[in-house]
């Protein structure tokens, strides 16, 4: 029996997981807050449009034939898990799919019983209207584990090849930790600053920007380095600017939330490098100035 796929919020990434899962035939439905309408809509890179036709959500326990995609912001994560504490089994897979980093930490306290993979993606999607998500950008996406458990290689071999269908191509890690912090160092670098200049992401491409996005890879390749994760200043700042120049024409994630006055993910990006690097003894000034310039607005 195939595991459904429980698809949670109508976010632009989770409409792309619904949109893969659709045209790859694989059962799957999205949970909603009873306030927010459902995804209808998904355009590919081509222009061609899925309708989405989900499977009823019912309110049956969650089980081992279940797979639960969590790709929520940051700040809905905490809510997300405990009130799905009690709507799933202890043997239930979880996928947390989001941007920023304090998801190990949350998954801990909230189900710490669960397997619990950890996925990242480049890939671009943008929401065009409430019910409609449009792909902006082709990318891949990194999984692994959150933390040991005992069902790892069999959870591999069934979650790697639906989250392929969903939002593949996907890069297996079994250093997904340093994964984690070498996109959470990309977000560090491009979020912010297109969000306080009001840019494109290759806009940062400009000299003018060097010295700020040069001073972010340092302090976040310190901090890393701090943590246990060795990150060099000078390949993350040329993988920062690779990712500006593939996504030129894309807005940032925290530039689409400044533009429509909602939350931004700025504590679990550089909020969350700040506070490593205090816990550490270690000074992050331009971190700490993108953190409060983004909290100010």
């Amino acid at each position: 029996m195939p595991r459904r796929i429980n698809i949670l919020g109508s976010g632009a990434i989770g409409g792309l997981c619904a949109a893969g899962a659709q045209k790859s035939n694989l059962p799957y439905c999205c949970s909603t807050r009873d306030q927010r309408p459902p995804l209808k809509y998904v355009e590919d890179m081509g222009g061609q449009i899925t309708t989405l036709t989900p499977l009823p959500c019912n309110d049956e326990k969650l089980d081992n034939n279940d797979l639960l995609i969590v790709p929520l912001k940051a700040f809905q994560l905490e809510h997300a898990l405990r009130h799905w504490q009690s709507r799933i089994s202890p043997d239930t897979a979880v996928v947390l799919l989001h941007n920023g980093m304090g998801g190990i930490e949350l998954a801990r306290d909230s189900i710490p019983h669960n397997p619990v993979l950890l996925a990242t993606t480049s890939h671009g999607a943008l929401k065009l209207k409430a019910d409609t998500v449009k792909h902006t950008g082709m990318g891949s996406t990194m999984l692994g584990m959150a933390f040991h458990h005992e069902s790892a290689t069999v959870l591999r071999t069934q979650i790697q090849p639906l989250m392929e269908a969903c939002i593949g191509p996907v890069i297996w890690r079994d250093d997904m930790h340093t994964a984690l912090w070498q996109k959470l160092l990309i977000n560090c670098a491009i979020n912010p600053l297109t969000a306080l200049a009001d840019v494109k992401n290759g806009e940062l491409a400009h000299i003018s920007y060097r010295p700020t996005l040069q001073a972010i890879c340092e302090e976040v390749c310190l901090t890393a380095q701090a943590c246990g994760i060795f990150m060099d200043a000078d390949s993350a700042l040329e993988q920062v600017l690779t990712v500006i120049e593939n996504t030129a024409n894309n807005y940032s994630s925290m530039h689409q939330d400044i533009a429509h006055k909602r939350p931004t993910e700025i504590d679990a990006i550089n909020g969350y490098v700040v506070k490593q690097a205090q816990k550490k003894g270690i000074d992050v000034p331009v971190n700490t100035q993108m953190l409060l310039a983004i909290k100010a607005l």
